[in-house]
């Protein structure tokens, strides 16, 4: 039982950090983020902290297995569907909900300007970004056993279309440049569907 607890209060406390560290990268960028700041943003003593994450680079490494994370639970939801395009339809509100999120917005493009500059912060997310490329194009390609949906080649430049209009929200919710969410969620749907179509 005591184990459960101890399991719980580790898992709490690296949640902690990672909101704290998140937090010091949207403010301050992740160059210019210490451990210590983290530590001062995260109520946490510099012990404590190096117990859960050694290293800034870890702390990153930890941002990205979440994102790998919300990357799978769509995929998930899709690969089970008999339609994909209808299913990313019932995901559309959610995965807006996520990606619209300001500070989310503004860690995505703090990431996307370090990792410009810094190959360590690069590469795990860009391994995650090709994954998640590479998942969709499969689930896509397949679409075709229930009718004519063009070549592989056709089906990976959509999904590259795709993952660059997801790429373009996020930069504007970042600049909170977007219409209201009543224009702006069909407007998306309309623009995948004729994507797809």
């Amino acid at each position: 039982m005591a184990r459960k607890k101890d399991e719980a209060l580790h898992k709490r406390r690296k949640a902690e950090i990672l909101q704290g560290a998140r937090a010091c990268f949207i403010d301050k960028g992740i160059h210019q983020t210490s451990m210590q700041d983290i530590c001062q943003r995260s109520q946490i003593s510099p012990g404590a902290l190096y117990r859960y994450f050694p290293s800034k680079q870890s702390i990153i490494e930890a941002i990205a297995a979440g994102e790998q994370q919300s990357n799978a639970e769509l995929i998930d939801h899709l690969r089970a569907a008999r339609d994909p395009v209808a299913a990313l339809s019932d995901a559309l509100p959610d995965l807006l909900d996520h990606i619209l999120d300001h500070d989310f917005a503004r860690l995505m493009v703090e990431i996307s300007s370090e990792a410009s500059r810094n190959p360590a912060v690069y590469k795990p997310f860009a391994a995650i970004d090709q994954q998640f490329r590479t998942d969709l194009t499969n689930i896509f390609a397949a679409r075709h056993k229930f009718g004519p949906f063009g070549s592989a080649d056709q089906t990976a430049q959509q999904v590259f279309v795709l993952l660059s209009l997801i790429d373009g929200l996020v930069a504007r919710a970042a600049n909170n440049d977007l219409p209201p969410r009543k224009q702006l969620d069909p407007l998306v749907w309309h623009t995948i569907r004729q994507l797809f179509a």
